[in-house]
């Protein structure tokens, strides 16, 4: 019997690999599937990492979500990077990851050569841009579409999924629920988001805010000149960023959005820098806690920044209608996901906030649990990296995550 603790992209991936070879699995949640970072993720899709490490396991999850993108709500509408001049030099070296693991994108560097390219979808495309990476495979999915999906084919496969079930204490091949049942397990996999730090203690943990949100302005989108939805876009600078809406400085120094059409073909969806926070309470998770929503100028940095890149939205700061959005995700020192074996019979797996575009961890670490033999691909994910001071590399932008 394998018990997976945590029902979001991790634990029902991995639970749906080991059920599909034959192992007797048991899923549970402390609330329900999906009710972590999984369900209100911007579920984006892409293989922007500096660290060549994760670019082949980016490739297999883009696979996964090709393979059937209906079911997962999956919109290959592309992903392009733009970035100013001191990140250039982490564009060429991703671009050549790409090509290492026969990943398509295209890569256009110079000012002149990037405003063209952009011009080119976005005639009002006004922000400078030194390098631009665009992955025509990347996109977006419905995160909650995703984690069904998951959850369907796992119980297709033969696993047992247990929603507000917490388990408070395990060891010795049992497990305890806070109602005070006792579940016996063979192997133990430990898949619970941001929950990690009560259950992984072997993995040093920093937690980051994110900050995101769902914008509508009338009359303008981010159609361009031939129409249709446009790539979801990361846009990262240089210079200060200017309010739109009273023109002070927000940010003295590099900062950064993202952003995409909404989930109707209308609005737009995106975020920007993330907060560090020290020792937040988890629970209850989500926007409907207060402490997880955005912060108070996050509507005013990301409608300017939107400003700063696009002119159609100059001066139109006051229109903006948000819904804030947020959540808590949990990452590692170097920002990558750990996948190891944490005990004799107990696997972890901590995705560092990257769970959808690394669906494919699951079905690695599936294979390396039920054949107790490494595979070399999860190889630079071992949690004594960091001991042995082997850290995955970083990117020069201003995201932790890149």
């Amino acid at each position: 019997m394998v018990l997976v603790i945590g029902g979001g992209v991790n634990g029902l991936s991995v639970a749906w690999g080991l059920a599909s070879r034959g192992a007797s699995v048991l899923v549970v949640d402390k609330g329900r599937i999906g009710g972590g970072a999984s369900g209100i993720a911007g579920g984006i899709v892409r293989n922007y990492y500096r660290a060549g490490a994760i670019t082949e396991l980016v490739r297999m999850s883009v696979e996964m979500f090709e393979a059937d993108p209906e079911a997962y709500g999956f919109r290959q509408v592309g992903y392009l990077a733009a970035v100013p001049e001191a990140q250039v030099e982490d564009l060429v070296a991703i671009r050549a990851q790409h090509d290492a693991v026969g990943y398509d994108s295209e890569l256009v560097v110079g000012d002149a050569e990037c405003r063209e390219y952009l011009t080119w979808t976005w005639p009002d495309w006004d922000a400078p841009v030194a390098a631009l990476l665009h992955e025509r495979r990347g996109g977006w999915a419905d995160s909650m579409q995703t984690v069904r999906h998951l959850a369907t084919r796992a119980r297709e496969a033969g696993v047992e999924i247990r929603e507000d079930t917490e388990v408070v204490e395990f060891g010795g091949g049992q497990a305890v629920t806070r109602a005070g049942d006792r579940l016996g397990y063979d192997t133990l996999v430990l898949a619970p988001g941001p929950w990690a730090a009560q259950l992984v203690p072997e993995v040093e943990l920093r937690y980051w805010k994110a900050q995101e949100g769902e914008f509508a302005l009338p009359g303008a989108g981010l159609s361009g000149r031939a129409g249709g939805e446009a790539p979801v876009v990361h846009l990262d600078q240089s210079q200060p960023l200017r309010s739109d809406r009273d023109g002070r400085v927000l940010v003295d120094g590099p900062w950064g959005i993202y952003f995409r059409m909404g989930r109707t073909g209308t609005g737009i969806t995106g975020g920007g820098l993330p907060v560090l926070l020290d020792s937040p309470d988890l629970d209850p998770y989500g926007p409907d806690n207060p402490a997880h929503a955005a912060e108070e100028g996050f509507q005013d940095f990301f409608t300017s920044g939107l400003a700063a890149a696009l002119r159609r939205f100059r001066g139109r700061s006051a229109d903006w209608k948000l819904t804030a959005a947020g959540g808590i995700v949990a990452h590692t020192p170097d920002n990558y996901p750990v996948c190891d074996w944490v005990g004799e019979d107990t696997y972890a797996i901590v995705d560092s906030g990257h769970g959808f575009k690394t669906l494919a961890i699951g079905r690695l670490a599936a294979t390396e649990i039920a054949d107790r033999q490494p595979d070399p691909r999860l190889e630079p994910f071992r949690a004594d990296r960091f001991e042995r001071g082997e850290l995955l590399a970083a990117s020069k932008g201003p995201y932790p995550w890149t």
